[in-house]
């Protein structure tokens, strides 16, 4: 491997831990309300839902993706009552360790939920996630170097699974994916001889810095091999102590403009958090499940129902703790505005995670 390159997987690694947030926080919204949303509105509507609407996709942009997991398995059976919503279910079940490549998370699968999930048209596509866990610069390294063999074994294993289990596809995590052609190569003509689905994971774009790794010309090469590409546009304020909004839409809208072109567009699934977050600057800041927040709010009702603080730049959503936070969150309104978003680009939407949200974001 050349010093050039090996300084460039040096430098892919030091920004490693902004792309592997996925899971740190053990993480949908489809009609409209005019309305000012309050604690009391969502403590009243939040487990509303049109049941006539249930199975009907109405969003008009790209695929749909939910991911579900295990720590938060309401997500299961969200999947099961609005399954005509969704395009694509990623169950995260799986991590490849860098020891031996072994493959861990079997034990999470459930075969039968499986086959509820899915169609018999195909429709509703069953894609488990795998990500890289615990590796470091070394191991990066000697794969990278010996790309070709090490590339298939990891391949191979991967393979087993979706075959044994007859998944539809696989989502992949891996980082940054430009350091990894011949791997995502090899995976990507294993997974099509087979007619699978190939989406991987992407890190958002924060800096110039990130730019040298993704960008259009980038995104514009695995666009041939890849079928869908995950976007993780959210966590934007979560390095802050004072905290801020997850998800601002014009670093949303950059993120589209700046990788994708009229051909390729419709491949991208941008992300939206189903969760929320709270800031304090005596304290890091702390993910919040949804109905968390909702027995928060029937605390507060009794005492006081102003309507949430919104962010007209960002389009979100916050509101002040009592004990001096500042909590931000996905709304019924900042839900819609992203929907909207992808409608007009023609994108489609990635949720992480279904199991966090509320019941009525997936009427949207």
């Amino acid at each position: 491997m050349s010093k050039y390159y090996a300084l460039l997987l040096t430098t892919l690694l030091c920004l490693f831990p902004l792309v592997t947030a996925h899971d740190a926080h053990q993480q949908v919204s489809f009609g409209l309300k005019d309305q000012t949303e309050t604690p009391e509105s969502v403590v009243r509507e939040h487990d509303q839902i049109d049941e006539t609407m249930a199975h009907e996709k109405t969003f008009k942009g790209g695929d749909t993706l939910a991911y579900v997991t295990p720590w938060n398995n309401h997500g299961y059976d969200i999947v099961k009552e609005f399954k005509g919503k969704f395009d694509f279910v990623s169950p995260v079940w799986y991590y490849i360790e860098p020891q031996g490549y072994t493959i861990v998370g079997e034990h999470d699968v459930d075969e039968n939920w499986v086959k509820e999930v899915g169609n018999d048209d195909g429709s509703i596509k069953v894609v488990p996630r795998f990500q890289f866990r615990n590796w470091e610069i070394q191991h990066y390294q000697s794969f990278v170097t010996n790309a070709e063999q090490e590339a298939s074994k990891v391949v191979e294993k991967i393979m087993d699974q979706v075959s044994k289990y007859d998944f539809d596809g696989i989502v992949l995590e891996c980082g940054y994916p430009s350091f990894f052609p011949i791997f995502l190569q090899q995976l990507s003509t294993a997974l099509h001889k087979f007619d699978k689905q190939f989406i991987l994971v992407l890190p958002p774009l924060r800096s110039d810095e990130q730019k040298k790794f993704l960008n259009a010309d980038v995104f514009a090469g695995l666009a041939k091999i890849i079928d869908r590409f995950s976007i993780m546009t959210y966590d934007y304020s979560s390095h802050v102590p004072s905290g801020g909004p997850s998800s601002p839409i014009d670093w949303v809208i950059e993120n589209i403009e700046t990788l994708t072109n009229d051909e390729n567009r419709h491949q991208l699934l941008i992300g939206l958090n189903m969760y929320g977050m709270a800031y304090n600057e005596r304290s890091m800041p702390q993910p919040m499940l949804l109905k968390d927040l909702v027995e928060k709010f029937e605390d507060w009702i009794d005492e006081e129902d102003e309507p949430f603080d919104w962010d007209k730049e960002a389009e979100e959503h916050s509101i002040q703790d009592m004990d001096g936070s500042t909590l931000w969150f996905p709304t019924l309104r900042s839900i819609g505005n992203r929907i909207h978003l992808a409608e007009d680009y023609g994108v489609g939407l990635s949720l992480w995670e279904v199991g966090q949200g509320l019941d009525y974001f997936v009427s949207l």
